[in-house]
């Protein structure tokens, strides 16, 4: 697990070193260091912000020192970052789109369904083809990287259909429009929630069923949820991102993509370490649907992507880029000989 974080962070830090002579002239006016707002939900002592402040405390003998600034509550970390209290931000992807569509649109639900879609995805990060679409606003990605794939977890393995999901309660990340509408779009109840308290959620009964990557299975206790009676549905629904995004104001020009070429020089050992933790799950609580349902929750994953690009809540650009993908994995699936179906800009540099 500490080598997904510790490539995530140690990209940050390698774009500290891109960017040394602009923090230098910054911190000679100012004697301060600039500061980078770093989502962990374990807190200070938690693996991201104990990577960050080695890194940190590298840089620093190295003149090129910042200064990690630790959250748990994801919400308020990006807030900060937004009203500029920090000049970094480290945040999953369905947080970060407010800074970029087209890379916040890389956990749409079922665009990326296994780690080698995951790999030739996060791996053209780095191209300079892309450039357009990683500034947006005041904003540039400084790197994408995966965090795991998204499981259903049930507290009954009788849920075992989309059909038997209607009615029950799903905990959905209130930031997530994506979530909701897929949740109501089954027939079940979606009940507000956030990432400090929807493992609570399923734990206590509150509601039936959760979407969380496996990572989150062990420091979230999720077995108290899944009990005798649970399980894991073993078909990823999504693929969680980190990403860092940057205030272009405050480097110089090129930096960013740098070092999003250094991140994706790092995917394939960060995408080792994530199926790793896949294993983490024991075995018995895995639970396999049948071919006939696969092909239910792909459509109706596809319908969602394709209904939420009309209404702007996914990038088109992004999710022709990943159909590329799915169909260079998957040359034979259905969608590939399908036309366009997604809202896509005019100026998106990913050709048809």
């Amino acid at each position: 697990m500490n080598t997904v974080f510790k490539s995530l962070l140690g990209a940050t830090a390698a774009f500290a070193m891109l960017c040394h002579a602009d923090l230098a002239q910054a911190q000679a006016k100012d004697k301060s260091e600039p500061a980078i707002c770093v989502f962990d939900y374990l807190g200070a002592k938690g693996p991201i912000a104990n990577l960050a402040t080695e890194y940190a405390l590298e840089g620093r003998k190295n003149g090129y020192g910042f200064k990690p600034v630790v959250y748990t509550n994801e919400a308020v970390a990006t807030k900060d970052f937004e009203i500029g209290k920090c000049d970094g931000l480290v945040a999953t992807g369905i947080r970060t789109r407010r800074f970029n569509s087209f890379t916040g649109s890389l956990d749409a639900i079922g665009a990326l369904p296994n780690y080698e879609a995951v790999l030739l995805a996060l791996k053209s990060m780095g191209s300079g083809q892309l450039q357009s679409v990683m500034e947006q606003g005041d904003y540039e990605v400084g790197g994408v990287l995966p965090f795991g794939a998204a499981y259903i977890f049930v507290n009954d393995k009788d849920i075992n259909t989309l059909a038997k999901a209607a009615g029950k309660k799903i905990a959905a990340l209130a930031h997530d429009e994506s979530q909701i509408k897929l949740i109501e779009q089954v027939g079940a109840q979606p009940v507000a929630a956030d990432v400090s308290n929807y493992g609570s959620l399923f734990n206590n009964g509150a509601v039936d069923i959760i979407v969380a990557p496996s990572i989150a299975y062990q420091p979230l206790e999720l077995y108290k949820g899944i009990r005798k009676r649970g399980a894991v549905v073993r078909f990823p629904v999504a693929m969680v991102t980190y990403q860092i995004i940057l205030r272009k104001t405050k480097f110089q020009p090129g930096s960013g993509l740098k070092l999003r070429k250094f991140v994706a020089q790092e995917m394939p050992k960060a995408l080792e370490a994530v199926k790793k933790v896949d294993k983490l799950i024991p075995e018995k609580y895995y639970m396999d649907l049948s071919d006939a349902d696969k092909a239910d929750y792909s459509r109706m994953m596809r319908e969602s992507r394709i209904a939420l690009s009309k209404e702007g809540v996914y990038d088109g650009c992004a999710l022709r880029l990943m159909k590329k993908v799915r169909c260079a994995v998957d040359g034979a699936a259905a969608e590939c000989g399908l036309p366009e179906e997604y809202k896509v800009a005019a100026n998106c540099p990913v050709r048809p």
